[in-house]
């Protein structure tokens, strides 16, 4: 039995600057040729794969007999038929549990704060200030993040 293999790394990396919202992006590796490729949308990751896994199939059926387009092409399209709603769920499932981790740091933030607040003696009205600006800031970065997942897991059963 002749078996080809055909593997991929993904990374999410979320990149924070100057004050600036967090935004994601991510890298694919094709681990058989240590390619690489930087991704700000998720169809560009299944580009890079489906150009390679179109490689691999090209040749798997390179030989002394010529195989007609149509072959190959039919092989292709099963093939992605068979994986790439795998993709887009495990992305989805990803996203999930990103937002479930997200919500759970602001619970948890919110008790630390309210823990805080119980035990601090006197605050003044400045650091009360500041530390709403803190909380209204770290809302506004999850409703931004959840709109995001939101728009991204749309935009993954789009495609």
């Amino acid at each position: 039995m002749t078996q080809e293999v055909v593997s991929f790394v993904l990374r999410f990396v979320r990149e924070e600057s100057g004050g600036q919202p967090a935004r994601w992006r991510g890298v694919i590796k094709h681990v058989q040729s240590d390619h690489t490729a930087d991704f700000a949308r998720f169809g560009d990751a299944l580009l890079f794969m489906q150009n390679h896994v179109d490689d691999a199939i090209r040749q798997a059926f390179a030989g002394p007999d010529p195989v007609a387009p149509e072959a190959l092409f039919a092989e292709t399209a099963r093939l992605w038929g068979e994986m790439a709603p795998r993709y887009t769920d495990i992305m989805l499932q990803s996203m999930e549990v990103m937002l479930e981790q997200g919500r759970r740091v602001g619970e948890s933030f919110a008790e630390s704060m309210a823990n805080w607040s119980q035990t601090a003696q006197q605050t003044t009205q400045d650091q009360q200030g500041q530390l709403l600006d803190v909380i209204e800031r770290l809302a506004a970065q999850v409703e931004t993040l959840a709109a995001k997942v939101d728009d991204l897991e749309a935009r993954l059963r789009d495609e």
